[in-house]
């Protein structure tokens, strides 16, 4: 059976219509974790008899699996046997040898629920991906990839009404930039700043008020300060992101992603190239609302202090990894060379 979709997943559970295997997974692990759910309940029913309804995580029994996947359905329709976050990294020949033979077959009156909602084999991606070619054989396999800004958008504003509010593209857009695209920490930071607006509707004030803002939007403002001169307000938030004992290395990587963005803006408008082909050809998906603020923040910076920049930035890279320094007088002195270069590099 080829690869189902999201609807095909609802149509299956809707009219309980189940494959003898499933596996779901992929980078939207909400997602994940809600079908599985769902699932479960379906084959399972809401609250499922112990004889009936089986889970494994992680580091998995084998022999108790096994013994799972072979009972047959007492005063029920199905036995569920639920396996989650199987450890694929850790495990050796012996076991992948025995999982492979407990996933190449269908079990009379047992559905089989593989789900990875929060792992994803990093290390042993062979097996992981040889799993999902021989459920494709016998079973269902439903990844849920990452999904684009303009959608998550749409679940923003969709959680925000849940909770009785309103709230605009512009503010939906602000919370996602504050907070990143994982949908589950958004869909906690909308109900939270539901919760706490007086309003009728999310205004750009509640957002600043109670939204928290993570890593990557932080290290955003602070190189738009930087490449604007403030360097003021850029050290403060230095400040501010050492005082949360945010990684020196993380820091960079920020820095140096935003600074990449701004590149590729610059060039692209140089070579009358559309944002959308840039967030096409490397692969930004739903990050591409950075890419408008990367234009806007270096609108008076010159394409030479740009490129002076990202030299800097490696240099300072190369230093982290390889010298015995103070790895926060290395970052600030990072940016009071960029604060220089954009200083000699207005437009």
């Amino acid at each position: 059976m080829p690869r189902i979709t999201e609807a095909d997943l609802k149509k299956q559970i809707k009219n309980k219509s189940f494959s003898p295997v499933y596996l779901i997974y992929g980078s939207e692990q909400m997602f994940v974790k809600s079908y599985t759910k769902k699932l479960c309940e379906a084959v399972a029913g809401k609250n499922p008899s112990d004889f009936n309804y089986h889970t494994f995580s992680g580091d998995i029994d084998f022999q108790e699996l096994a013994a799972s996947l072979q009972i047959m359905p007492f005063m029920a329709e199905r036995n569920c046997v639920v396996v989650t976050d199987i450890y694929f990294d850790n495990m050796v020949k012996d076991r992948l040898d025995t999982l492979k033979e407990l996933t190449s077959r269908a079990w009379d009156g047992t559905v089989l629920i593989i789900s990875m909602p929060t792992y994803v084999p990093s290390k042993n991606k062979t097996s992981f991906t040889a799993l999902i070619k021989r459920v494709e054989k016998i079973g269902s396999v439903c990844c849920f990839e990452k999904i684009n800004s303009q959608i998550i958008e749409k679940y923003v504003a969709k959680w925000a009404n849940e909770n009785g509010k309103l709230i605009s593209h512009l503010n939906a857009s602000k919370i996602i930039s504050n907070v990143g695209d994982d949908l589950n920490l958004l869909k906690n930071e909308v109900n939270k700043i539901a919760a706490y607006a007086k309003g009728e509707e999310i205004t750009d004030r509640d957002i600043d008020l109670l939204s928290t803002v993570n890593l990557e939007a932080r290290t955003y403002d602070m190189a738009d300060d930087v490449i604007n001169g403030r360097g003021d307000r850029a050290f403060r938030k230095l400040d501010t992101l050492f005082c949360q004992r945010e990684e020196p290395i993380n820091i960079l990587y920020a820095l140096s992603s935003a600074y990449v963005d701004a590149y590729r803006m610059r060039v692209a408008d140089e070579c009358s190239v559309s944002k959308e082909t840039v967030a096409k050809d490397f692969a930004y998906k739903n990050r591409a609302f950075v890419l408008n603020r990367a234009r806007t923040s270096v609108s008076r910076t010159s394409t030479e202090a740009l490129r002076k920049s990202l030299d800097v930035l490696v240099e300072t890279d190369e230093k982290l990894k390889s010298v015995s320094v103070n790895q926060r007088f290395l970052i600030e002195q990072l940016i009071s060379r960029l604060l220089l270069i954009a200083k000699e590099g207005r437009i």
